[in-house]
């Protein structure tokens, strides 16, 4: 007997961009937003009306996504950024400063910009592999130091994780967190992907045993054409 297929509640298109609503007076900090799917999702929320402050690595690159979100979207787009290596936890430090002076209200923070299949083995500025100290430790560590802004603005946390979390050890490999004796460029990145979801998972469940007004979420990309992969 064939079964019936679930529909989709939201059409058989999904989710797509033009079912955003009004983000008018809504300040939206996001990770990596100067390139790829966080490009993109900067742009959307532009568009609908937000206000966003990219965190990214590269200087001459996040001015010219400043600038071309700005043509795109129109001069008057609120859009600027703060320089953040989450390879360099003193960068990380420093930007979360920024972050508690200059941004009064966060009202969605998403944890986007990654590295992935790093050919060999390698380390952060501290010491970290350095598919987790990025993915990972980096944006641990930002969310630890804005927490308290978050919960102030009753923030949404969004985790950008990925299906690969399945594809690796799918757990953590904590007598081995670097990988020294199996470091493999896709299982490593899956290994970062896994703990990324862990930490969301976990962080749901101690701000809802706090009754903090924030909210947690993961979600899965999908796959893209992108400067990742």
């Amino acid at each position: 007997m064939k079964t019936m297929a679930k529909a989709n509640p939201f059409g058989p298109k999904g989710w797509t961009p033009d079912r955003v609503g009004d983000l008018t007076g809504k300040t939206i900090v996001i990770t990596g937003g100067n390139a790829g799917a966080g490009f993109e999702a900067s742009r959307i929320f532009l568009s609908k009306g937000a206000s966003v402050v990219m965190l990214n690595r590269s200087v001459p690159k996040s001015e010219a996504a400043v600038a071309d979100l700005k043509k795109i979207v129109g001069a008057n787009a609120d859009v600027r950024f703060i320089p953040m290596d989450l390879a360099d936890l003193a960068s990380v430090r420093a930007a979360a400063d920024r972050i508690n002076e200059e941004i009064p209200q966060i009202d969605v923070f998403i944890e986007n910009a990654a590295i992935a299949q790093v050919a060999t083995q390698k380390f952060t500025k501290d010491g970290f592999e350095s598919q987790l100290g990025t993915n990972r430790y980096g944006h641990f560590l930002l969310t630890r130091l804005v927490f308290d802004r978050l919960v102030a603005s009753k923030a949404r946390i969004i985790v950008v994780g990925s299906g690969g979390h399945k594809m690796g050890l799918k757990r953590l490999q904590l007598d081995d967190m670097d990988f020294d004796k199996n470091y493999n460029p896709h299982i490593t990145y899956c290994h970062s992907k896994f703990a990324q979801m862990m930490f969301a998972y976990e962080l749901e469940r101690r701000v809802k045993a706090a009754n903090l007004p924030v909210s947690v979420h993961v979600c899965h990309p999908g796959m893209a054409k992108t400067t990742l992969a």
